[in-house]
Order: structure tokens, then C-alpha cells, then sequence
């Protein structure tokens, strides 16, 4: 009995000088933090009654001013938020060699969806990237742009029929997450999806299910990879995971058999196939590889874009002066630059003042609130030589907390498009606008995104007038579960125009 407690006591004794050994690394490194709590670190309150953006924005607005690192404790595992703007681009830019990976959690033998071009690290990124680029080229999304008009002009017509011909008070994020799906279907997949006219179609609720992933989960493959990988777990849904892979390879083989051509994403994945079906694996990909990076767009492009589009016509039905100046703007335009009184890609690429609205959704809420990198080696932090970062060190980029920073944006809070004309542009530091990151890891369907979030918008402000229902919130609630920026339902008053 009293060697099974002397035993117990030594197990205890050593835990607690573990924890506090632990959650006393950035004291120990002169490093500005917060003092944690065993076991949670600094989130307390995390995804229940905090978003992560308000966590590392608390942690950023307190500690910027003492150093370029501020030290954060996710539960026991010591990470760095970057506070300081030359650090930033050296991590996106100069030095990229070294931050070149996210550090997040893939598992290509038993969950294929799961090794996509956002998630891989090391050569396997560096030899897929140069390889997808030029699909998203200039060129390419003139191509894919039909389809994307296409899916807004349906848009246009639903809202339409739910208002009846008068003004209604409507909830549109669920109507604009179904555009998002339908543009996503299309371009990428080469599917009607008509989730518009059928909000339960299989491909919009698989595309959900994809997105509830565990939290449990989550957190044990960040933490424990390697022992992720031996227990072979999987994040993709399975599910999810048979729908998406049977949808790729039979549009594949469906295109194939019958040599059809649609100008959009799945033809560009063909081309890539068949490359590396004749032996050149250096420009090709598999069946496999390009089922990841096609499941990849739709997940990343769903929430973020319909929640970006639902978030610019909450801020133009606030400020209605804005919501005139931009509908000015696309009609001058489109009669100047389009074709029959209709909007094309030339014409869309001449609304400069849409651009800033864009831009500013993007900076007021930009709907990934933080990027991840990962050290590769030993760094010195230049200037500061207390400073360094480890090998193997977790970064975080407080995206959020610099967008609301009034150093780089006077009253953040406020909704000023002006923020983003070049003259603006050229006085701010290139890092103090990170909505799709930075440098070579920079989103590669940042185009892509845009397009849809400003074909969309034209469309309704086109035909609409939106302004606030007596139940809008006069400030935006967000769901506290979500790590993206999510918001929570809310109606706006939708007035046809003619």
C-alpha cells in the first residue's frame, strides 16, 4: 500500500514539474505572453465562449509594443504570434525557404482527400504548386468566368421570386452559401448542382459534412502527427470521403469516354492526368492527387466566399451612400465596357471602386482570422538578437489583429472602401493585408475567390437594393465554434430594382 502511494506521489510530483517546466518556456526566454493555465494553455474559453480571433487579438493588442515574437500556449504545446512587420515578410517572403510549411496534419495512405495542396509540406508542395498555378492564370478564369455569371444571374432570379416583386426581409447567408456551392459546381466540378433552386442537393451537403470536422480530432493530429499517422487516422469524413472520390473519377471517366470539353477545371485536371498516363509524372498528377486538390477548392472556397459576399451586403446595406456610389459605378462601367447591356470579364476588371468594397470586407473580416507556419530550422531574429525562433516552432499570423490595428488602419471598425486606393495602399506596410497570405504559399484561388465574390455582388446590387430589417444586428455576431469567420443567420431588407 505505501509503495503503490510513494509511486502515485512521484507520478504526481513529476507531472506538475513537467507543467510548470513547460508553461514556464517563454518566461524562461524573456519572451512577453500571458501566463497560462495548466493543461488549456492560453485558450480558456476557446470555440465555446471565445473565437480564436479575439483570443490572439487580446494577446497582439497587449504585448505588439514588447517585442516582435509574443509567446502563446496552445493547451501545453509553446507557439509564436508575429507582431512585427519586417519579421512577416520575412517569414512569407525572404526567408520563405525556412517558414515554408503550415505544420498542419495529412495523411496521403489512408485519407488522400486530406493531402492537399493547402495541407502538404517539404518537395511534395514545392514540385504540386508549380504544377496547379496556371490554372488559376488570367487566362484560365476568363475561361471558368461564364460559368460563375451563369450561377449569378440564378442568383438574381431566386432572389427575385422570394420577393415577390416588393421588398421583403430576407435571410440570405444560407442563399449566398448555395451560390458559392453552384459557382464551385460548375467551374470546378463541371456540375449543375442547382443548389439554388434545391438547398439539399448532395453536393452542397457533402460539402457541409466536410466542414464539421471533430474537434478532438483536430486538436490530437496537431499535436501528436507522427502517432496520427501509425493509428491511421482519418479526417475526411467517410462519407464524404467515397462521395468526392466517386464524383472525380466518374466526371473523369465520363469526360474521357466521350472526348467532352466544358472550359473549366476538370478539363485542365485532364490534361494533367493523361500526362501522367503517357509517363510524364514530372507535370501530371493522379486520379488521387487531383481528387485532393478538386476537394480542396470546394472547402475552401464554400464558407469563405459565401460568408465574405454575405458580409460586403451586410456592410452596403449599413452604409447606403457606399451600396449608390458601387452601383454607379457597375452601371457606368458595364454600359461603357460590356456587351449588350451585360456584364463580361473585361468589364468586371475595369470596377475599381468594386475592388475596394471587396477589399475591405476582406480587411474588416477577413474569414481565415490567423495563418500557420512552421520553422524548418533554427532562426535568428534579425535586429532583435534575444530573439529566435526554434526548429519545429508553430508561427501564427494574427491576420485579424493586424487588419483591426489602427496603426495600419485608422478606426478599424469603420467601413471606408477608400482604405484600398493605390495611393492608401503604397503608405502601408505589404503585410498589413493578409486576407489570402503572403508570397509563394499565397492562396491559389485568390482569383478565383474574387471573381465569384465580385460577379455575385454585381448581379445584386444590379437588380437589389438591400438596406437593414428591424432584426438585423447592428453589430455582426460570429459563431464562436467555427475557426473560420462564421456568421450567424440575420435577415436583410431586399428591395427589387425595376
Amino acid at each position: 500500500m505505501f509503495a503503490s502511494t510513494l509511486l502515485l506521489a512521484c507520478v504526481l510530483i513529476g507531472f506538475y514539474i513537467w507543467i510548470r517546466q513547460r508553461l514556464s518556456y517563454f518566461e524562461r526566454r524573456g519572451i512577453a505572453h500571458e501566463a497560462p493555465l495548466p493543461l488549456v494553455g492560453n485558450l480558456w474559453g476557446w470555440r465555446v465562449t471565445r473565437h480564436t480571433s479575439e483570443i490572439v487579438q487580446n494577446l497582439y493588442v497587449r504585448y505588439k509594443h514588447l517585442g516582435p515574437l509574443i509567446g502563446f500556449y496552445f493547451l501545453m504545446t509553446p507557439a509564436y504570434i508575429i507582431s512585427d512587420m519586417e519579421l512577416l515578410k520575412r517569414v512569407f517572403i525572404k526567408d520563405f525557404a525556412n517558414f515554408d510549411g503550415r505544420g498542419l496534419f495529412y495523411n496521403e495512405r489512408d485519407d488522400p482527400l486530406s493531402a492537399h495542396l493547402f495541407a502538404i509540406d517539404g518537395p511534395k508542395w514545392h514540385s504540386l504548386r508549380p504544377r496547379m498555378s496556371p490554372i488559376f492564370s488570367s487566362a484560365k478564369m476568363k475561361l471558368m468566368f461564364p460559368a460563375v455569371l451563369r450561377t449569378a444571374r440564378e442568383l438574381s432570379k431566386v432572389l427575385h421570386e422570394r420577393c415577390s416583386g416588393k421588398a421583403a426581409s430576407l435571410e440570405v447567408t444560407k442563399l449566398l452559401a448555395c451560390y458559392t456551392a453552384d459557382t464551385i459546381g460548375s467551374a470546378i466540378f463541371g456540375l449543375d448542382c442547382n443548389s439554388l433552386r434545391n438547398p439539399k442537393a448532395p453536393f452542397v451537403q457533402m460539402g457541409l459534412n466536410a466542414m464539421l470536422k471533430k474537434r478532438i480530432d483536430y486538436i490530437f493530429c496537431l499535436l501528436f502527427p507522427e502517432l496520427s499517422l501509425r493509428l491511421h487516422i482519418k479526417r475526411t469524413p467517410a462519407d464524404v470521403e467515397a462521395f468526392y472520390m466517386g464524383l472525380v473519377k466518374d466526371t473523369i471517366s465520363h469526360r474521357e469516354q466521350h472526348k467532352i470539353k466544358r472550359n473549366d477545371f476538370v478539363d485542365i485536371m485532364l490534361e494533367m492526368k493523361q500526362k501522367y498516363d503517357s509517363g510524364n509524372t514530372a507535370e501530371g498528377l493522379t486520379v488521387n492527387e487531383i481528387a485532393a486538390q478538386m476537394y480542396v477548392f470546394l472547402v475552401a472556397g464554400f464558407e469563405t466566399t459565401s460568408t465574405a459576399l454575405t458580409l460586403a451586403l451586410y456592410e452596403l446595406a449599413r452604409h447606403e451612400h457606399i451600396q449608390s456610389q458601387l452601383r454607379e459605378e457597375i452601371e457606368e462601367v458595364i454600359a461603357n465596357y460590356g456587351e449588350n447591356g451585360e456584364l463580361n470579364y473585361e468589364a468586371m476588371q475595369k470596377m475599381k471602386y468594386l475592388e475596394q468594397v471587396i477589399s475591405e470586407t476582406l480587411r474588416m473580416y477577413p474569414v481565415a482570422t490567423e495563418h500557420m507556419r512552421r520553422a524548418n530550422g533554427h532562426f535568428e531574429v534579425p535586429d532583435h538578437p534575444k530573439h529566435y525562433i526554434p526548429a519545429g516552432s508553430h508561427l501564427i499570423i494574427p491576420v485579424y489583429a493586424i487588419h483591426h490595428d489602427p496603426e495600419y488602419y485608422p478606426e478599424p471598425e469603420k467601413f471606408l472602401p477608400e482604405r484600398f486606393t493605390e495611393e492608401a495602399i503604397q503608405k502601408r506596410p505589404s503585410c498589413a493585408f493578409l486576407p489570402f497570405g503572403l508570397g509563394p504559399r499565397i492562396c491559389i484561388g485568390m482569383r478565383f475567390g474574387r471573381i465569384k465574390l465580385a460577379v455575385g455582388l454585381i448581379a445584386l446590387i444590379r437588380n437589389f437594393r438591400f438596406a437593414f430589417a428591424p432584426t438585423t444586428p447592428q453589430t455582426m455576431q460570429f459563431e464562436k465554434h467555427s475557426f473560420l469567420l462564421h456568421t450567424k443567420g440575420f435577415q436583410l431588407q431586399v428591395e427589387p430594382l425595376g
